[in-house]
């Protein structure tokens, strides 16, 4: 991938000023106002769909809102989004992905229609390939309708398409026809 553009460093230092803000913010109002707070981050939940998997209880984790785990993630997070080349109506980017019987692909052997996540897993960050395509299995135990593909260690997919922690697009011929905004970009 080379090193960044000159450009995005000047970037990345404005998204650490505005996280390190924005966490300290929020970490100063759930002190002083935590029922509020709450209501707002469930409010929020409702929207993106948390709050609907009955096994992920808001007590669990409304607590880790504005804690040092949540700063990093969401830095690295906001980073990983200064590099998204993939643009709506632009030519979807075709990463090597692996298919968990070990065979190399790519992005573009798995493009069909009518499929969806119905609910999210929580994964270990992966140090291997190995710990990747545990993690697939493990998701497969759940029968997506969907192929169920890994990116490589270099991480090609994940920073073309800035899928952190999660993204979603809808390719038809090479093209990408939507793309998600999310939430902490002022999306649905």
């Amino acid at each position: 991938m080379g090193l960044p553009r000159p450009g995005l460093w000047l970037k990345r230092l404005w998204v650490l000023v505005q996280v390190t803000v924005e966490v300290a913010m929020g970490k100063v109002l759930m002190t002083l106002f935590p029922d509020r707070i709450k209501k707002n981050i469930l409010a929020m939940g409702q929207k993106t769909g948390m709050t609907r998997n009955p096994q992920f209880s808001h007590d669990n984790w409304i607590p880790t809102f504005f804690s040092t785990q949540y700063f990093w993630f969401i830095l690295k997070v906001r980073w990983q989004r200064l590099e998204d080349t993939a643009e709506l109506g632009g030519l979807a980017p075709d990463c090597s992905v692996v298919c968990l019987s070990g065979q190399k692909c790519t992005i573009w052997d798995f493009m069909q229609d009518g499929w969806a996540f119905k609910n999210n897993m929580d994964i270990r960050q992966h140090r291997n390939l190995q710990d990747r395509m545990r993690a697939a299995h493990l998701l497969l135990t759940k029968t997506p309708q969907c192929p169920v593909v890994v990116d490589t260690m270099q991480n090609q997919s994940s920073q073309l398409y800035a899928a952190l922690p999660e993204r979603l697009y809808v390719l038809q011929e090479g093209r990408i026809l939507y793309k998600v905004v999310t939430w902490v970009q002022g999306g649905h």
